[in-house]
């Protein structure tokens, strides 16, 4: 052969194809540097953990409500059936056990039926490149994506098992409606666990991850019966099943529970718990780490609420005929937006006065139409109901139930601004007790107390007592012009039942991480003293002549068959736009809200007798039903004198009407009543006419 010939078939078939796998193999380093620069580096590929649903737990340990970004429970391979596992890998991935990441021949076959079919009617991912895309990658179907997923497989295959990319797998796939990994899945389509599933179930599950949309058994149910028993065959090819045990499940129905569009009865409550651990541990604790998060919601007790608040607000539109009405909305996507629902609102709290645990919190009628928060985050003017604190600081420093003031018109200058105050019904009914101004909420009686007080002295117990919001030091503040919100107003009147101390709310019992480590603990606290018992009893006192005394402004409680020890405050707002009653037995205490959250008139005369009252009667008829009746204690130092019921003085022989009346024995009355008495010895000397004596008189008796 000539020389030169011989140089062109060296160049041809030696060098040649020298430099073109040189080319191809440089290529491909600086392709795989390239794609490597997004991949997850070998480390966080050992330390990846799934994100985990964090489940909420009421009082008694019921699970009311899971926070997840993926839904899912992991499992160990061992708790997953065997028919499950082998009919998936034997339909999805045959040579899972023989390829290294990557199964060419699967590539080949599925681009030789893509080609002829004209579209993609096959894949040709393995498991392990499934698992890849779906922990560390996007779905978009991009060429670059494939090779990075078919690069990420490789390195999954060098670093672990085949047990444990299996394992993996089945815990992170997504299985349709909001289920990721086996036992989510289970749950949701079967209402159990998947150690628990049978081979007909295991099969179902098994043919959903491919395309969870296309194969759904409550959307697709003969296309998914179709591809369930396809992965029978499998399992009855491969001699997994006997024959029989095949035959018997094909013939056996999809079984899948009905789906569950799941109600949350406590979803404000859940909501403030959500704003509290994301404030406190960010959203990877709720999202991510999967805890287990033990509020203090009874979730009984929460659905009288809402059954409670909701069945009166609904009568109070149809009495009233007030609109728009929240029927009008019920049917409707109406969007949780910054614009509030137009339709009559309102708010309730339960709070346990002996550990503190909100036992229930309604902050609003429903919470798709908006999540805002009227029990904790909508301030409003607690009008009458505000006078309790008034009170508290009268008795405090002291005043007695059995003082006498005088109903009746008073002016004060505000600077230069004439103050001019009138009572709710526009009338004055002259000298009463202390018992009677709060029991008929009589505003110039408050005022009086105020300004006796100081503003200052007023706002300092409410603090002290549990208000947060700050309060201008003026003499309206007495009737509740300041605003506060319905759960301020539960935590602090609970000060009173708890015979002075201050309540701590919590609404989270505890948080574990999955390990069962706790993370917090929030027990209950005996609570500071922030003031006396005996002035936390002769309140509370007063305060049940709000529901117990003729003509009072809460007596339509006892009238709805409400019959327990308890004590509470209607309060009522200038223009009818906000009524409530703040009320406690001595086991639990209640504040319930009621108006538009625009600031308008609910009805002419809507007061908090009329319109919350009643929702607070309902409710704590309904949860205490079966509790232990049980009375408020009365402390050391708590005496009982008989009094004349119109000077408030001991009572003389010649009072007329007399009442026992409760006092510190500090400030318990000396002198018997005068008025009596005199009128007693002027009706006794007729035969001197004192007014026409004069001196001349005088000198000649």
């Amino acid at each position: 052969m000539p020389p030169q010939m011989l140089k062109k078939l060296l160049f041809y078939f030696l060098i040649s194809p020298l430099f073109f796998y040189s080319f191809v193999a440089g290529v491909s380093v600086i392709l795989i540097k390239y794609l490597e620069e997004d991949l997850p580096s070998p480390e966080s590929l050992l330390d990846y953990r799934p994100p985990l649903t964090t489940k909420v737990f009421d009082v008694k340990d019921r699970l009311i409500y899971e926070f997840f970004e993926e839904r899912r429970e992991p499992v160990p391979l061992e708790s997953i059936p065997p028919y499950l596992v082998k009919s998936l890998v034997a339909v999805e991935d045959k040579r899972f056990y023989r390829h290294w990441g990557i199964s060419f021949v699967d590539l080949l076959r599925a681009f030789i039926k893509n080609l002829l079919a004209g579209r993609i009617v096959q894949g040709g991912s393995t498991l392990t490149q499934q698992l890849a895309r779906n922990m560390f990658l996007t779905q978009e179907r991009t060429l670059a994506r494939k090779l990075r997923e078919a690069l990420l497989a490789v390195k999954l295959e060098r670093m672990y098992s085949k047990r444990e990319i299996l394992e993996m797998y089945l815990n992170q796939v997504y299985f349709g409606h909001g289920a990721y990994g086996v036992e989510a899945a289970a749950q949701t389509y079967f209402g159990k666990h998947v150690n628990e599933l049978s081979i007909a179930e295991c099969a179902l599950l098994a043919a959903l991850p491919r395309i969870p949309s296309l194969y759904s058994p409550y959307y697709n149910p003969k296309r998914a019966l179709s591809r369930r028993n396809l992965f029978l065959r499998k399992l009855y090819e491969i001699k997994e099943i006997t024959k029989e045990e095949y035959e018997k499940a094909v013939k056996e129905p999809l079984g899948v529970v009905p789906r569950r569009i799941k109600d949350n009865p406590a979803a404000y409550f859940v909501e403030e718990v959500r704003r509290y651990l994301e404030k406190k541990y960010g959203s990877d604790l709720i999202y991510r780490q999967g805890v287990y998060v033990y509020t203090t919601v009874d979730i009984d007790i929460q659905k009288a609420a809402n059954e409670a608040l909701e069945s009166h607000l609904r009568a109070l539109e149809e009495k009233k005929n007030i609109k728009p009405r929240k029927s009008d909305f019920d049917t409707l996507e109406y969007a949780d937006s910054t614009k509030p629902p137009p339709y009559l609102q309102g708010a309730l709290v339960a709070i346990d006065n002996r550990t503190g645990y909100v036992l229930a919190l309604v902050g609003g009628r429903d919470f798709k139409h908006s999540s805002f928060d009227r029990a904790m985050q909508a301030k409003r003017q607690p009008g009458s109901a505000f006078k309790v604190f008034v009170y508290t600081a009268a008795i405090d420093n002291g005043f007695t139930p059995a003082d006498v003031e005088v109903d009746a018109p008073m002016v004060v200058y505000v600077g230069h601004r004439r103050y001019a105050p009138a009572n709710w019904d526009h009338k004055f009914m002259g000298p009463m007790t202390l018992r009677e101004g709060l029991a008929l909420s009589r505003n110039l009686i408050a005022l009086k107390l105020t300004r006796y007080l100081g503003p200052e002295v007023v706002i300092e117990y409410a603090h002290r007592m549990g208000i947060s919001s700050p309060l201008e030091p003026v003499l309206p503040v007495g009737i509740g012009t300041e605003e506060v919100t319905p759960f301020e107003m539960a935590v602090a009147f609970a000060t009173l039942p708890r015979m002075g101390k201050r309540l701590r709310p919590i609404m989270v019992r505890k948080i574990v991480d999955r390990e069962g480590r706790v993370i917090e603990e929030n027990l209950p606290e005996e609570g500071e003293e922030v003031i006396s018992p005996q002035t936390a009893f002769l309140v509370t006192s007063m305060m049940r002549s709000v529901l117990d005394m003729p003509g009072a402004t809460a007596t339509g409680i006892r009238r709805r068959g409400f019959k327990r020890p308890a004590a509470g405050k209607t309060g009522t707002t200038d223009d009818y736009t906000d009524a409530w009653f703040v009320g406690f037995t001595p086991e639990i205490t209640c504040a319930v809200w009621v108006g538009f959250d625009e600031k308008k008139t609910i009805y002419r005369g809507a007061s908090g007798g009329s319109c919350a009252a009643p929702i607070w009667a309902e409710f704590m008829k309904k949860i205490t039903e079966n509790m232990p009746v049980s009375d408020f204690s009365v402390p050391e130092g708590i005496v009982v004198k008989k009094i004349c019921t119109l000077t408030g003085q001991l009572a003389s022989p010649y009072c007329p009407s007399t009442r026992e009346e409760y006092f510190d024995e500090r400030n318990a009355p000396t002198i018997e009543c005068e008025y009596h008495r005199f009128l007693h010895i002027q009706k006794d000397t007729t035969r001197i006419k004192f007014e026409k004596l004069d001196r001349n008189h005088l000198k000649g008796i």
